[in-house]
């Protein structure tokens, strides 16, 4: 499910003023990473680029022309991890 631009541009100004928010979405974003590489094993390098950024001091990263940022990457994320989990019911499911 794609995220809205409006909650895109929350979710990054977020991101910058509030460290405690910016650990709980890196933790979070981390307890996908096995489920969204199942999925998306090329997620991989965004994956590396996702920690990098939010690695960094916010706003100091500095990103090259049409690069994503850490929500493009968390979207990614996300979406390979949704896909995983419902590729995995789908297969635990029995027809009765």
């Amino acid at each position: 499910m794609p995220v809205s631009e409006e909650k895109k541009t929350e979710t990054r100004d977020r991101l910058n003023r509030d460290p405690d928010f910016r650990e709980a979405f890196t933790v979070e974003a981390r307890n996908m990473y096995m489920k969204a590489l199942k999925h998306n094993p090329g997620l991989e390098d965004e994956i590396s680029r996702f920690e990098q950024i939010l690695g960094a001091d916010p706003d100091s990263y500095e990103f090259d022309a049409g690069e994503m940022d850490e929500v493009d990457i968390f979207e990614q994320i996300l979406n390979a991890y949704d896909n995983q989990v419902l590729l995995e019911e789908k297969n635990n499911s029995t027809i009765n």
